[in-house]
């Protein structure tokens, strides 16, 4: 794999995660077990699971000039990750996620966009005028729709393969399908795009993204798997079941692990099962990322390796979880 091959374009946020203990709350008020400080962000979490297997990744993106930003870019470091592609905001704080963990390893976020809301046309254009264009980027919502269509639209002429992740989705999310190659969100998300009820069916769902533009649309499943169209063929994917610990960078590191087999050039259904096991690894442990021993556990459920050059596992931080 050539180097620079995948970069991840979008957010980058402080989170401050809570651990509601067993003695759960009353009225508004719950008792947490643990607190933790992590670098996250939908795209810090996938250019961080990216860089456990391949340190080549880049990431563009926003942070404040404040001490969450510091503390950011500090983290990127310690795992190898170049902050060439991040811009210091002299007018506003880091973003910042305020994450709770509840007993069943779910969570909820309130999320503050600070510096992520600042992201623009501008940045994608000054990234792509510096470097040359990767062989896939990865996109999501996290950042202003002008800043994700531009993004699609730049990469896309100059042949980079478009990977879109639908979320947090809204009520403009349509209008990009036509702009990416490969498109992945959830059944709730599907339902939500296309207005649609929650109950149709996946396969209807698959279809009706198809129509509407996305020319490979990937359903996750939770613990159901993935269900994806390629072409023709509707492709699925089982998942071995997990005891859900932690299910922040779950569907991050779906995406990591995806691209990465797509750029080591996998057939579709083969990236789909490296990805299920991706999320299904981060499921079950406390930390939200891809750890550069996974690389084995990956490659045991596909039966092949996944890179076909050689890649250097980065240094492992603990400061990254979701």
């Amino acid at each position: 794999m050539r180097s620079s091959s995948i970069c991840v374009v979008g957010s980058l946020n402080a989170d401050l995660i809570a651990y509601v203990g067993e003695e759960g709350s009353a009225a508004s008020y719950a008792t947490g077990s643990n607190f933790e400080m992590a670098a996250g962000g939908k795209s810090l979490n996938a250019a961080a699971s990216i860089a456990s297997l391949d340190p080549s990744v880049t990431l563009v993106g926003r942070v404040g000039s404040d001490d969450l930003g510091n503390f950011i870019t500090g983290t990127l470091r310690s795992r190898g990750i170049s902050t060439e592609g991040i811009t210091r905001d002299e007018r506003i704080h880091t973003g910042v996620g305020h994450v709770r963990v509840n007993l069943e390893g779910e969570y909820d976020t309130v999320v503050v966009p600070g510096a992520n809301g600042n992201f623009s046309a501008a940045d994608v254009d000054a990234y792509l005028d510096g470097h040359e264009p990767p062989a896939f980027v990865v996109l999501n919502l996290e950042v202003p729709l002008p800043a994700v269509r531009r993004a699609a639209t730049r990469f896309r002429e100059l042949g980079t393969t478009v990977v879109l992740n639908l979320s947090p989705v809204h009520a403009e999310a349509r209008t990009l399908l036509r702009l990416a190659d490969v498109v992945v969100l959830n059944r709730s998300e599907a339902c939500h795009v296309l207005d649609v009820p929650p109950e149709t069916d996946d396969r209807l769902l698959l279809t009706a993204l198809r129509e509407a533009g996305a020319r490979t649309p990937v359903l996750t499943l939770g613990g159901g798997g993935v269900v994806a169209l390629d072409g023709n063929d509707v492709v699925q994917e089982k998942v071995e079941p997990i005891r859900l610990v932690n299910s922040i960078g779950a569907g991050d590191s779906f995406l990591a692990a995806m691209v990465l087999a797509m750029a080591n050039d996998h057939p579709f259904p083969v990236s789909l099962r490296a990805a299920n096991e991706a999320g299904r690894l981060v499921c079950g442990r406390p930390e939200s990322f891809l750890r550069p021993d996974d690389i084995r556990r990956i490659e045991n459920v596909i039966g092949v390796p996944l890179a076909k050059g050689s890649i250097t596992p980065a240094q492992v931080s603990e400061n990254i979880r979701g």
